[in-house]
């Protein structure tokens, strides 16, 4: 009966992943990390979430990235830029028993956040821009301060062309060599410090072969129009990767700081 069990379980595996070339997986992994609010909170070390790209197949592709690489931190809403000790008393303000979905993938039409959401508002219907976002984004910023910033690909919306991606926008795309993999990790300081429980997961299932832009300005119609800017087939013997992938859901619980 045993022996049954895992057969029927290999088999209705090898037909979910059949015929699919791509996986994006998700993982938390912990590392060490010098940074003077967690001198403070007295954490030995820094969760990270873990993305990893596997090319299931035996020829070279590239995709576009599902989210926006910024210095391994977590694109959120734009921060209200307020004091350390006002931080504190937002952080104290979110219950730790709310379980939050974040979506990574970001705002619809764009490639540039993360959206934190509580679990009981459906991400694919409209919604408000939950405040946690907004308490998120300072807290990285005052961890971490990052400066500069990264072309994304919505900077660049008419010159999408092999040379580009290649080079200015190459942060944006993933390359891969036949059964092969790519590493990224995001630190998940920000949501350690909140506490609470969260399940990071992917905003879909699917590489598009397009980009999204808009809105703009017609001067022919006159009106705002939104476009689609396609990618190319192949770039340097890297094919366009169309189509569906394997992806997975993480859940994670943080125990708020007794100091907060």
């Amino acid at each position: 009966m045993k022996k049954y069990i895992i057969f029927l379980l290999v088999t209705l595996w090898g037909f979910e992943t059949h015929g699919q070339q791509l996986s994006i997986e998700l993982s938390v992994e912990w590392k060490k990390e010098e940074t003077e609010i967690y001198h403070r909170l007295n954490s030995p070390s820094t969760p990270f979430l873990k993305i990893v790209f596997n090319n299931l197949s035996n020829d070279s592709i590239y995709i576009p990235k599902i989210y926006k690489n910024k210095y391994y931190i977590p694109q959120l809403s734009p921060a209200i830029n307020i004091s350390g000790d006002d931080i504190i008393d937002l952080i104290r303000v979110i219950s730790p028993d709310t379980k939050h979905n974040v979506f990574i993938g970001g705002i619809p039409f764009y490639t540039v956040r993360w959206e934190v959401l509580p679990d009981s508002v459906d991400y694919y219907s409209e919604h408000e821009y939950d405040v946690i976002n907004e308490i998120l984004a300072d807290v990285y910023n005052y961890v971490y301060q990052p400066k500069g910033n990264l072309t994304d690909i919505n900077d660049l919306s008419n010159v999408i062309t092999e040379q580009n991606i290649v080079n200015v926008l190459k942060d944006n795309f993933v390359f891969l060599p036949p059964n092969s993999k790519y590493v990224e990790s995001y630190s998940l300081a920000g949501f350690k410090i909140l506490g609470g429980c969260y399940t990071f997961l992917l905003t879909g299932s699917e590489i598009k072969d397009f980009v999204h832009f808009g809105p703009t300005r017609d001067p022919q119609l006159q009106d705002w129009v939104y476009y689609d800017v396609i990618f190319p087939d192949k770039i340097n013997n890297y094919r366009l990767y169309r189509g569906e992938f394997y992806t997975n859901k993480v859940d994670v619980t943080f125990k708020k700081s007794p100091d907060l």
